[in-house]
């Protein structure tokens, strides 16, 4: 019985853990105020299973499409 527990906790970690590592192009994107997060995180749902989908999205998420923040612009 010990053992399965251990088991179900070991596989919730990897699970947790799988998860962070899927979706860190729109973590990433989400920190960084990226213009397109919405369309970064359809990519990475439908296409991050592939490795060049997650890549895709990590790369457009680290690219230098920010938006500007609020009153940073000069007069």
């Amino acid at each position: 019985m010990e053992m399965i527990i251990i088991a179900i906790f070991l596989c919730t970690i990897w699970l947790a853990i799988s998860l962070c590592i899927y979706f860190l192009p729109v973590g990433i994107a989400y920190i960084r105020n990226h213009k397109n997060t919405a369309l970064i995180a359809v990519l990475t749902l439908v296409l991050g299973w592939t490795f060049f989908g997650w890549l895709a999205g990590l790369l457009w998420s680290l690219n230098s499409d920010v938006k500007k923040p609020e009153g940073s612009e000069c007069s």
